[in-house]
């Protein structure tokens, strides 16, 4: 190949500055639509940033209502399970109060030594097993009146004023589950004259 002499560089070189410099409506115009598109995008961008954060805080709020109605029914249950747990254990004591009575009823026949000893280890065996869900026995005899632990069953006449407001007599133990009545000794309360 032969060099062409008659090529001008630097007029090539002014030529494409002239070309590069002036401004084609062809090229204009589509710059101007290539904005608006990236225009529009921007705005459906925008618009879907917007809808997808409202979902979100939609989906949380669903979330959080989810979590709390989880916790509600879990209380629920938990309170329904200690009721009927409570009334069961509850449903015990009268069978107590019964091997009290029959204890009391066979102690003054010397023959019925074995059977007391035998109701008596009954009885105390029922206690341990309602122990270990947390029930005790709560002596009620000379303590003070207390109408959260006691129900008053009689008021019994007394001169002595240390005994005035005080426990004279038990009718029926009574009973806690942790440190909540489960049933008040039913009781009678000397009262001063």
């Amino acid at each position: 190949m032969v060099p062409d002499d008659d090529f001008d560089a630097v007029a090539a070189a002014k030529e494409l500055d002239e070309l590069l410099a002036s401004p084609s409506t062809k090229d204009d115009t589509y710059t101007a639509c290539l904005e608006t598109d990236i225009e529009e995008l921007n705005a459906l961008l925008a618009k879907k940033d917007a809808e997808l954060a409202k979902a979100n805080e939609r989906a949380d709020q669903a979330h959080a209502e989810i979590e709390a109605a989880g916790r509600r029914l879990a209380a629920a249950s938990q309170k329904e399970l200690e009721q009927r747990t409570r009334k069961l254990l509850e449903s015990f004591l009268p069978v107590i109060d019964d091997l009290d009575r029959a204890i009391a009823a066979a102690k003054p026949n010397a023959d019925a030594a074995d059977v007391v000893e035998g109701l008596g280890l009954v009885r105390r065996g029922l206690l341990t097993r309602l122990g270990q869900f947390g029930v005790t026995h709560v002596p009620a005899l000379g303590e003070k009146f207390d109408p959260l632990r006691h129900e008053a069953m009689a008021m019994v006449p007394v001169s002595d004023p240390a005994q005035d407001g005080r426990v004279i007599d038990v009718m029926r133990e009574g009973y806690l589950i942790g440190d909540d009545t489960l049933r008040p000794a039913g009781v009678a309360v000397g009262k001063r004259t």
